[in-house]
């Protein structure tokens, strides 16, 4: 059995012909290689939808096609996202509990220097700002979402 579906590929590929094993390989490829995680991003499209698309729709979709936003504004709003995500990874560093050998980590140790919850709360909203949680809060209060 096996031997004959080898067969029947071998005439496939040499015929070029999508069929059998080759077809189903070929297929599996087209869909991977159209939903890897750098295609979808690059052209700013969901990978269920990348799936659906055609190769031409792609080449003229996102940055491909011309539909790129290079004002000052976008880079401003790209660096400011930029910089408040390395603010919160910081925030994350001095907070968590498993940074450092077990019990040696900022989250614990600064009680152990005499700095209370709230003087270290304080602490990291002067370095850091704002904790994604407050700003959250602030912008449901206002009605608003955060970008």
């Amino acid at each position: 059995m096996r031997s004959l579906i080898n067969e029947g590929n071998a005439f496939a590929v040499k015929a070029d012909l999508s069929a059998g094993t080759y077809y189903e390989t070929d297929q599996y490829v087209e869909g991977t290689s159209r939903s890897s995680p750098t295609l979808p991003s690059a052209i700013r499209t969901p990978p269920t939808e990348v799936t659906g698309m055609g190769w031409g729709d792609i080449a003229t979709s996102g940055v491909y096609g011309g539909d790129v936003d290079y004002s000052k504004e976008s880079f401003d709003q790209a660096m400011t996202n930029s910089s408040q995500g390395w603010k919160d990874a910081g925030r994350d560093l001095m907070t968590s509990r498993t940074v450092g050998p077990l019990g040696l980590n900022p989250e614990n140790l600064h009680a152990n220097f005499g700095v209370s919850d709230a003087e270290y709360d304080q602490m990291l909203d002067d370095t850091f700002g704002p904790s994604p949680e407050a700003r959250a809060q602030a912008a449901q209060q206002q009605g608003g979402s955060e970008q």
